[in-house]
């Protein structure tokens, strides 16, 4: 065999070079798990009924003449285990005796299985939106809790979140531990709009130094709602072409607008969503000697639903960067 000497050539040089670190994706927060009131008696079966009572009202009277009978209404609470998912790898003995990263790799996917899911679950509980009735304003006692945004090209304005903590007093909710979950261009529009920059109000003082929001959580509470950012919020798939604003004018809400949500976290008995594991997230791994692979699979079973419509208003919004 011929050698090639000729002085400099790069025969000593690795043309490729792995370092055994390995370099971590960056992730945002997941956060709406927190405002699911997972309920702990559900032992078995798929489905869940919850029984609800409803309030009486109060009759004029005249002597002598018998009052009407009356009777509260009741109603039943349906909800099902209907999330079955899960999460596989399988590594082949030549990738484990190949690979010099393989141990490193192994090691990280508890991790990733994990975060996986979580990710799963959180665009599940964004979805509940859906359960509302599509292209409806959704009005309980004369106030939507389904609109479109009224600023221009259908980005949110602080009016529309005065609305919502209207919309949500008007159903009884109150105004306790308003939460709302926001696309992150509601924040950058926010931070430039000279309404707020050139404000005297005290609250909003110091934008410009520090912007209105750290993280994924506003520094600053608005109309009494505790803002966060979202990366997760759904996306509309189809127009709804119905839709007002909160001041009664038809604003479609169109394909690739944001479900931006809010409700009230003040106690957890009024959160407007329900959930059940019938499974929580496990990880199991065996060997199939026959093929020389070993697997490792994480699985959950769990329900998600709905449960106090009262407590939610979704508002649509665009991208649109002011």
């Amino acid at each position: 065999m011929a050698l090639n000497s000729t002085w400099g050539a790069t025969h000593m040089e690795r043309n490729e070079i792995f370092n055994t670190m390995l370099k971590e994706v960056l992730r945002d927060d997941v956060f709406a798990e927190q405002w699911v009131n997972f309920i702990g008696d559900f032992t078995d079966g798929d489905n869940y009924k919850i029984n609800s009572v409803g309030e009486l009202t109060v009759d004029q009277m005249a002597e002598a003449t018998s009052l009407p009978d009356r009777r509260p209404d009741s109603g039943q609470f349906l909800f099902n285990i209907n999330e079955f998912v899960g999460v596989k790898t399988s590594w082949t003995d030549v990738f484990l005796e190949d690979d010099f990263m393989a141990p490193q790799v192994l090691s990280t996917l508890p991790d990733r299985m994990t975060r996986a899911f979580a990710e799963y679950l959180e665009s599940r509980v964004m979805h509940l939106q859906a359960e509302q009735t599509a292209d409806d304003a959704n009005s309980i006692n004369g106030a939507s809790h389904r609109f479109t945004a009224n600023g221009a090209s259908g980005v949110i304005t602080l009016q529309d979140l005065a609305y919502v903590s209207y919309a949500l007093k008007k159903s009884n909710v109150g105004t306790a531990g308003l939460v709302g979950i926001v696309d992150p261009s509601f924040e950058f529009n926010t931070n430039i709009s000279s309404q707020v920059v050139t404000s005297d109000n005290p609250q909003y003082r110091g934008i410009i130094e520090t912007g209105i929001g750290t993280g994924f959580r506003f520094i600053r509470n608005i109309y009494g709602i505790d803002l966060y950012t979202s990366n997760y919020l759904d996306t509309l798939s189809a127009a709804e072409s119905s839709l007002t604003d909160y001041q009664g004018n038809t604003t479609a809400a169109a394909v690739g607008y944001k479900a931006n949500m809010f409700f009230s976290v003040a106690d957890r008995s009024i959160l407007p969503f329900i959930g059940a594991w019938r499974r929580q997230p496990r990880i199991s791994s065996w060997r199939d000697d026959d093929k020389e692979t070993e697997y490792h699979q994480m699985s959950a079973r769990f329900g998600l639903a709905l449960y106090r419509p009262e407590n939610l208003v979704t508002m649509m919004s665009s991208t649109t960067l002011s």
